[in-house]
C-alpha cells in the first residue's frame, strides 16, 4: 500500500466563489494508493497517520494539479523554423519542416508541463496534412510518451474530412484550388486528398482508439473526440464522433470560431452562424467543449449557455496567430464554463500554465472603473476544476478533497513571499500573480511523485534533450524540400485569397481605444 501525508503552508482545497476559495494554513493531505483520504490541520493529521511518508514542509503551497485543457504539439513552431503567421497561414508554413518522432516531441512536451505544475492535458493529435489522419504508429508513440512521463492524458485523434487548410469568406479548398494555375491547383488537391478518409473510416478509427486506450493505464489515460472544426468537418463526421462521445460517456472538443474567416465562411455555406448551425444538427450539447470561440455573436452564446456546452479559451495562442480576443467574461456571466489551455505554446515558448493564468487574468481588463475583471478565483478555477470536467475526467480532478485522485504540485513559497507578503493578503492572489515555473518543487499523480526538486522524476531530460538534437540534426529530405516549393507556390495565392475578404463588421466584445 503507497500512501503518504503532504504538508503545505498554505493548502489550496478548492475554490468557491469569485472572490473565494477554501485555504487551510499549515495542513496536511492524506493520499492513499493515489486517492485522497483526508486533508486537515497537519498537527492532527500527523499524529494520525505517523508512519506515513512525508512530502512537503511549512515552505509550501500545495494546489491541485493544472489542468492543460487544448494542446496539440511537444516542440513549438519557433523551435522548428516555422514563424507565428496568421492561422490561415501557419497550416502552411509547417508543410515541409523537420520531423520528430513523435514519442521524442511528445515526452519533450509532457516533461515541459509537469515541471510547470501540469498534471493532466487534453492532447489533440494529427499526424500532419498531406498524410493519414490516423496512424495506429504515430498514435501509440504520442500516448505512450505522456504515459511514461507520468502525466494524466485525455487523448483525442484531431480528425477532418474537408477544408483542413483553407476556409473563409471566399469558400474552401475546392474554390481555392480553382483559382490556382492548373497544375499547381491539381498538386494541391492531391497533396491535400491524402489527409482525407470517409467518414466510416474515420470514425471506426478513432472507435478503435477507444476500444485501446480508453480508461488505460490505471484510469490516467481516457480517449474522447475532437472533429477539428465545423468547416474542416462534413455534418456526417460530426455527428459520427459525437455518437462515440454519447456511447463511451466521454466529451467532445472542437475547434470553433477561432477566426474571423471561419466566422464568414459559415455564413456562406450555411447561410447562419457555425454555432447555430452545430445547434441544429443537434451537435452541441453538455458533453461538448468548444476550443477558442474568440468570434462568436451575442446569439452564439445564448445558444451555448441553453446547450450547456463550454469553452477553452487559448488566450495566449489566440494573439500568436493573430486570431483576436474570446469574449471570455462575457461568456462566464451567462453561466458559460470555461477551462484553459496553452494550445502548442504559451508566452515564453513554453507550456507554462501559470503564465497563461496571468495572461487570462489581464487581457480582459477594459479600461475604466465601470468593468467587472476577472478575478484570479476564477481563473484558477478555469485552470483546476473546469478543465477537469472538460476533459472528461469529471469530479475525480481539480480540487484537493476526500475521494478525489491525488494529483497535486507543491509550490515552494520562498520567492511568493520575499521580501513581504501581508499576511491579510489572498494567497490565491498571489499564487495566480506571482508563482513560475521555477516554484514548482514536486509533482504528484495519482500520488506518485513524478516531479522533484523541480526535475521530472522519470525521464532523463539531459538524454532526452540529447536524442532530440541529434534527431533533428539532418538535411532536409527530398520529400521535405519538395513540400517547402509547394509552400513557395501557393503561399502568394493563398494570402490573396483571404486579403480584403473580411469587410465591415460589428463592435468586438474588446474595445480599448479610438481613432
Amino acid at each position: 500500500m503507497q500512501s503518504s501525508l503532504i504538508r503545505g503552508k498554505y493548502l489550496v482545497s478548492k475554490v468557491t466563489g469569485t472572490d473565494s476559495a477554501e485555504v487551510i494554513d499549515d495542513a496536511a493531505i492524506y493520499q492513499r494508493d493515489g486517492i485522497i483520504i483526508e486533508v486537515g490541520l497537519f498537527e492532527n493529521m500527523k499524529e494520525k497517520y505517523p508512519t506515513a511518508k512525508r512530502l512537503g514542509s511549512e515552505n509550501h503551497l500545495v494546489m491541485a494539479g493544472l489542468v492543460n485543457d487544448h494542446d496539440h504539439i511537444g516542440i513549438s513552431g519557433v523551435q522548428m523554423g516555422i514563424p507565428y503567421l496568421p492561422l490561415e497561414l501557419n497550416g502552411l508554413a509547417r508543410l515541409g519542416a523537420r520531423s520528430l518522432d513523435p514519442y521524442l516531441e511528445h515526452l519533450y512536451g509532457a516533461v515541459q508541463m509537469l515541471e510547470s505544475g501540469t498534471t493532466t492535458v487534453q492532447m489533440m493529435y494529427t499526424p500532419g496534412r498531406g498524410v493519414a489522419p490516423i496512424d495506429e504508429e504515430s498514435t501509440s508513440k504520442v500516448i505512450k510518451a505522456y504515459q511514461d512521463a507520468g502525466m494524466r492524458l485525455c487523448y483525442a485523434a484531431n480528425l477532418q474530412d474537408q477544408n483542413s487548410l483553407v476556409a473563409g469568406p471566399r469558400g474552401g479548398e475546392e474554390e481555392f484550388a480553382r483559382l490556382l494555375p492548373e497544375n499547381l491547383g491539381q498538386q494541391f488537391s492531391q497533396f491535400m486528398g491524402r489527409g482525407y478518409w470517409s467518414v466510416d473510416e474515420l470514425v471506426g478509427a478513432a472507435e478503435d482508439l477507444f476500444k485501446k486506450f480508453h480508461n488505460s493505464n490505471g484510469g490516467r489515460t481516457i480517449v474522447n473526440t475532437a472533429p477539428t472544426n465545423v468547416q474542416r468537418c462534413s455534418d456526417e463526421l460530426l455527428m459520427g464522433l459525437k455518437e462515440l462521445t454519447v456511447r463511451y460517456e466521454t466529451t467532445t472538443h472542437i475547434h470553433l470560431l477561432e477566426t474571423v474567416y471561419q466566422k464568414l465562411f459559415g455564413v456562406r455555406i450555411y447561410g447562419t452562424s457555425a454555432v447555430k448551425h452545430l445547434d441544429d444538427i443537434g451537435f452541441l450539447g453538455p458533453d461538448v467543449v468548444c476550443g477558442h470561440c474568440v468570434w462568436v455573436t451575442e446569439d452564439d452564446v445564448g445558444i451555448l449557455q441553453r446547450t450547456g456546452a463550454s469553452v477553452c479559451h487559448n488566450a495566449n495562442s489566440n494573439l500568436r496567430v493573430f486570431s483576436g480576443i474570446a469574449p471570455v467574461p462575457h461568456l462566464i456571466q451567462n453561466g458559460i464554463r470555461v477551462g484553459l489551455g496553452t494550445d502548442n505554446m504559451g508566452l515564453n515558448d513554453d507550456k507554462d500554465m501559470f503564465q497563461e493564468m496571468r495572461l487570462v487574468l489581464k487581457i480582459h481588463r477594459l479600461p475604466g472603473v465601470d468593468f467587472n475583471p476577472i478575478t484570479p478565483y476564477q481563473v484558477l478555477e478555469m485552470a483546476t476544476k473546469n478543465g477537469a470536467l472538460n476533459t472528461g475526467f469529471g469530479g475525480s480532478i481539480g480540487t484537493l478533497e476526500a475521494g478525489k485522485r491525488a494529483d497535486m504540485i507543491l509550490v515552494d513559497v520562498n520567492r511568493l513571499e520575499e521580501p513581504f507578503l501581508c499576511p491579510e493578503a489572498s494567497i490565491v492572489d498571489a499564487l495566480v500573480h506571482r508563482i513560475k515555473e521555477v516554484d514548482v518543487d514536486t509533482v504528484l499523480v495519482d500520488g506518485e511523485i513524478v516531479v522533484k526538486d523541480n526535475q521530472s522524476t522519470k525521464v532523463d531530460k539531459r538524454a532526452l534533450f540529447k536524442e532530440i538534437k541529434s534527431a533533428l540534426d539532418y538535411p532536409l529530405t527530398p520529400e521535405q524540400l519538395e513540400h517547402r516549393a509547394l509552400v513557395q507556390l501557393i503561399y502568394p495565392y493563398l494570402k490573396t485569397f483571404y486579403s480584403e475578404s473580411v469587410g465591415n463588421l460589428t463592435p468586438s466584445f474588446s474595445q480599448y481605444n479610438a481613432r
